[in-house]
Parts: C-alpha cells; sequence; structure tokens
C-alpha cells in the first residue's frame, strides 16, 4: 500500500509550512515504515528546505511543477552573486537578509536571501527609474524557474515558468489568467487558468498509479475543485485542519464531502462537533490528532527560572491581572506570552505595576522596577523547534483560549508540563495533569499551586506518560489503520 499525500502548500512558497497536518501526517506514515508520495501541486522552489528540516526525506516526491517545467533535476545546488551577469559599474552592499545592488547610484537589484541559509539566493527583483519590473524566483536546484513581469503600476503583466534550460514552459497571463503551455502529454495548449492545467496532469499521474493506494488531500476550496475535476480511482482522504477550515465555516462555505470522497479526517472532537452536521454520513468523519506525543519520564532537574509560557492568541485585561496576582506569590517566576496582538496596553499595566516593585530590602528603586518588568516577556509566534525548546523548561502552560492550542497541548504531555485551560480536552485530567478554569479567581488559584509546587511534580508526569499512550504515534498508526478498514469494507461492499 502507497499513501499519496497531497498538502495545501500554496502560502508557503518561500518558507517552511508549521504546524500542519500533511507534514506530521507523512511523518507518522514514514515511522510506521510506510510507502509515502508527496503529491505536490503547489509551486516550491524551496522544497528541499521542508523535507530537510521536517525529516521527510525518505518520502518519495512526485511534484506537478517539475512535469510543467521538464525539470529532472534533483540534486541542491545553491547559485552565487556571481553566477549571475551583472553591469560592469554594479556594486553590491550586503546586508543580513539581502544585497542591494546599484549600479551609478541607482537601484538595480534586490537579491533576496533565504530567512534560515542566510548565503542561499531565493529571488531577485529588478528595477527601474519607474518601479519594480521583474521578479526572478531561484530554484533549489539551481535554476531561475519563474520570472513574473509588473507593470509601471506594479501589477503582475505574466509569469513565466521555465525549464532548467531557460526556456518558457507555462506562460500565465497576469489579468485573467490565462495559461498558454506545450506539453507532450496533452495536445491542450490553452488552459482557463492553472489550476485547470494543474488538474489536468494531476490526472495523467493519477491514473498511473494502482487503484489499492489511497490518498490523503488536505482539504480546501481547491482540494474540493480538484476532487470533482480528477475524480482519481484511488480512494480520497479529506483531511480538515482547524486552521484551515475555520476561516470556511466562518465564510458560510460548505465543506462537504462529494461522491469521490471515500472518507474524512479531522484534527478535534471540537472541530468534528461543527463539520460533522454538514455531512450526508456522520460514520465517514474521524477525529485523529496531527501532532504525536513521544512521551519521556526520564527526571527533569530543578529549573533555576519558573517559567510560565502561556499562548494567547487573544489577550483579556482580567486574565492578564489574574496572572500578574498569581505571580506575587513567586517571585521568581516569569511569563513568556505568545501573541499577535498589540499589547501597548499591557506594556502599560507592567509599567504601572513596576511603580510598587520593592528589591530584596523592601526598597523601590530603579533596578527593582525594571526586574519586575523583565518578567513579562511578549513574543510573536513562534516556529515548532521554539515551542518545543520554551516547553522543555516550562514550569505549566497556560492557554485561555476556546480551543486550546493542539499542539502545545501534545508537548506539555511529552515533557510532563501541567497546563491551566478553560475548556476541557483530551489532553488534561484536572486535579491530575492541569486544572479548567472558570474565572479568574480560579485562574489565581491554579497557577499559584503549580508555580509553588515541587519539581519534578510526580502525580503530572504518571499521568501525562499515561495520556502520552493515548496520542502516541503507534496509536494515531492504529487509527488511520480503522479507516484505511473502513473504506476496504465499503469498496468490498459496493
Amino acid at each position: 500500500m502507497t499513501i499519496h499525500i497531497i498538502p495545501e502548500w500554496h502560502d508557503n512558497a518561500m518558507r517552511v509550512p508549521e504546524f500542519d497536518d500533511s507534514l506530521h501526517q507523512t511523518q507518522l506514515f514514514l515511522s510506521q515504515g510506510q510507502d509515502v508520495i508527496l503529491t505536490i501541486i503547489d509551486f516550491l522552489p524551496n522544497l528541499n528546505q521542508v523535507m530537510l528540516k521536517n525529516n521527510l526525506t525518505a518520502a518519495d516526491v512526485w511534484s506537478v511543477y517539475d512535469v510543467l517545467q521538464r525539470v529532472r533535476l534533483t540534486d541542491d545546488r545553491p547559485v552565487a552573486i556571481t553566477d549571475f551577469t551583472w553591469p560592469q559599474q554594479a556594486q553590491f552592499i550586503y546586508l543580513p537578509d539581502r544585497i542591494l545592488v546599484q549600479v551609478e547610484d541607482v537601484q538595480y537589484a534586490t537579491v533576496w536571501l533565504d530567512q534560515a541559509w542566510q548565503a542561499r539566493i531565493v529571488a531577485i527583483d529588478l528595477w527601474s527609474a519607474a518601479g519594480r519590473t521583474q521578479q526572478l524566483l531561484v530554484d533549489y536546484r539551481g535554476f531561475i524557474s519563474r520570472v513574473t513581469t509588473f507593470d509601471t503600476q506594479g501589477e503582475v503583466v505574466r509569469r513565466d515558468y521555465l525549464t532548467p534550460s531557460g526556456a518558457v514552459a507555462v506562460q500565465e497571463t497576469g489579468d485573467s489568467g490565462a495559461v498558454t503551455t506545450q506539453q507532450v502529454w496533452t495536445t491542450q495548449t490553452h488552459f482557463k487558468n492553472m489550476a485547470e492545467l494543474v488538474a489536468v496532469a494531476l490526472s495523467q499521474h493519477l491514473a498511473s498509479m494502482p487503484a489499492t493506494d489511497y490518498i490523503i488531500m488536505a482539504q480546501s476550496q481547491r482540494a474540493t475543485f480538484l476532487v470533482n475535476q480528477v475524480a482519481p480511482q484511488q480512494p480520497v482522504i479529506l483531511s480538515y485542519q482547524s486552521q484551515r477550515t475555520d476561516p470556511q465555516l466562518a465564510q458560510a462555505l460548505l465543506l462537504h464531502i462529494s461522491g469521490t470522497v471515500a472518507y474524512a479526517v479531522t484534527d478535534t472532537q471540537a472541530q468534528y462537533d461543527k463539520i460533522v452536521a454538514q455531512l450526508a454520513n456522520p460514520d465517514e468523519l474521524a477525529v485523529i490528532p496531527p501532532y504525536p506525543v513521544i512521551a519521556t519520564m526520564q527526571p527533569s532537574a530543578q529549573q533555576p527560572v519558573v517559567l510560565i509560557y502561556w499562548v494567547a492568541p487573544s489577550l483579556e485585561q482580567a486574565d492578564f491581572e489574574a496572572v500578574q496576582a498569581a505571580m506575587i506569590s513567586q517571585p521568581e517566576a516569569i511569563v513568556f506570552i505568545e501573541t499577535d496582538q498589540a499589547h501597548t496596553a499591557f506594556d502599560a499595566l507592567i509599567r504601572e505595576a513596576s511603580q510598587t516593585a520593592t528589591n530584596e530590602h523592601g526598597l523601590v528603586d530603579r533596578a527593582s522596577q525594571e526586574a519586575y518588568q523583565g518578567r513579562f516577556q511578549f513574543l510573536p509566534p513562534q516556529s515548532e523547534a521554539k515551542r518545543l525548546q520554551y516547553m522543555s523548561t516550562a514550569r505549566v502552560l497556560l492557554d485561555l483560549g476556546s480551543a486550546p492550542d493542539q499542539f502545545m497541548q501534545a508537548a506539555a504531555l511529552t515533557y510532563g508540563v501541567p497546563q491551566i485551560n478553560q475548556t476541557a480536552t483530551p489532553y488534561v485530567l484536572p486535579e491530575k495533569n492541569g486544572q479548567i478554569v472558570t474565572d479568574q479567581l480560579s485562574l489565581v488559584v491554579a497557577l499559584q499551586h503549580y508555580l509553588l509546587a515541587p519539581q519534578p511534580n510526580q502525580l503530572v508526569r504518571e499521568t501525562a506518560h499515561e495520556l502520552a499512550q493515548a496520542h502516541s504515534d503507534e496509536y494515531l498508526w492504529i487509527k488511520w489503520q480503522q479507516v484505511f478498514n473502513k473504506i476496504k469494507q465499503q469498496r468490498a461492499s459496493s
């Protein structure tokens, strides 16, 4: 059995996807010795970073744009600034994330460097007196993969997708999206848009695969279009992840399963409850979390700093003041608040509270005020690796959202960290490895309990280990096998 996973990575052309169901499903299946083909329908000139950073190199890859652009190269080949031809008078100004190219003190080009691997060139913007004229995207295998041409108003005129030799393989018109192409596997040269061309190429590919394989497709409006256009012979499983489906639900977009889809999975019970009402057959939807828990029972050393990690997509003043009150009982406690919300108002609360912060002698001075302010650290949204790093040293995970962050809850189980939530989830057994709070007073009490509790907390760690068994990679694989078996039964009875 081969599993074809079709991610929804169109927003990741220049960055590595994070907290993505397709990515973690691929990791899970590979860990269980399954044959996986990542079927890439997105233009991803940085695909090697996705594969390397997430340990996916054991998976085979089929890329529709490699087919369209006739790319057979496989080796990683970074290009250098000297691989391009520049005007003789060009001057190069090196900055951390880019190289500015000037000719006679006029901007000629901006060479963009990869954020993770600073020496790698990923794109080049060309400029004239009227503004940006073209953008060149560099494929990780060492060639210009796409050239976007702009008019004087900065609007896209066309996009040319190139072969490694520099020939135009596909041309996409900027205003209408119409596509012109020359392919050996189809006589059609004109398509209404790129999605239609991708659908034809994907259909050709899947037609050559065994009908007994499985397709797991990240659910989206584009996925619905592709399923209906391609109608694969293989059973299709849609993967509904909250971060994709919530925006669709907010716009009242139907998430129905068409007749060509055999089954569906979603990431949480809360998401299941939202989606199941739209399905004709609720028995064709299962809850399978994308993030397995790897439990560790190794004893943790006493941490010199008492760290509260607070995941807060939205911050409420009453909750913030409750956390401030709880921290009075533990002078060594600091809180890292991960949020993309503006926190100017909360900075003012911190400064106000610092006016009465005393030192060890009971006096208020500048040092005591700065020390108090330093106990509250705001962080922008973090990567998976950074979050795991923070959780490995955290005393308590705080998440007061209506839908607690599933990745962080799994990470808390991994490291035996207690959790405080407002919403019950399968990741917390109240009074054992966490608390479900209902108001600010119960929040203060629960937080003080964990700030003052001895480390390591044996009950928390034992409960976390117990819950981890129900979220391990082996357990999640069993749930996937149950889905595959149900599909086999459906097909046998039809």
